[in-house]
């Protein structure tokens, strides 16, 4: 269990400085930067239902896509946290970060290329979900951002989220 919970953990942390190194820009639920859309708080519940699929749906690409990427990592022979520590050092090239063996690094770098290859696909996936949920990309983005900043729009979601819970314990009793 303790294992478990440590890869998790390295995982998260993988994906946190790979989306951050790769500038996987997908803007799915980040904090919105200064030239984005508008805030819009008017959203019809359909667009809400439809955003919260969608957004189910892409935490599970997200998290297929932590595992082949510590897979990535792991097959150059290099640990996550080794990983990690190689990008970070390569964002921050003025930190008095160590120096990293070169090996460590060609084997970031190979991890690095293969991973960069994965992003096309993985946004590909992301926005084909969110259409298929009959969203557009930006409608998307919009009730992410309008849910990071919006309080109106925040306890809308959350109380959707709740009754869809509640809906699926009691189907769940039901079986």
């Amino acid at each position: 269990m303790m294992i478990r919970k440590r890869r998790w953990k390295a995982m998260f942390g993988a994906i946190v400085l790979l989306v951050a190194f790769l500038s996987v820009d997908v803007a799915f639920g980040q904090e919105p930067a200064p030239n984005q859309l508008p805030l819009k708080e008017d959203f019809e519940k359909k667009e809400l239902t439809s955003f919260i699929n969608a957004n189910t749906k892409i935490g599970e690409i997200q998290m297929a896509a932590q595992d082949t990427m510590v897979k990535i990592v792991e097959e150059q022979g290099i640990s996550v946290e080794k990983f990690n520590q190689i990008a970070q050092s390569q964002q921050q090239p003025d930190s008095t970060a160590q120096k990293n063996d070169p090996k460590d690094v060609e084997s970031f770098q190979k991890a690095a290329a293969k991973i960069t290859e994965m992003q096309q696909a993985i946004e590909g996936q992301m926005i084909k979900t969110v259409e298929e949920e009959g969203l557009d990309v930006d409608t998307y983005q919009q009730i992410a951002q309008a849910y990071q900043r919006s309080p109106k729009v925040k306890e809308q979601l959350d109380n959707m989220i709740k009754e869809q819970q509640a809906k699926k314990a009691g189907k769940d009793q039901e079986n």
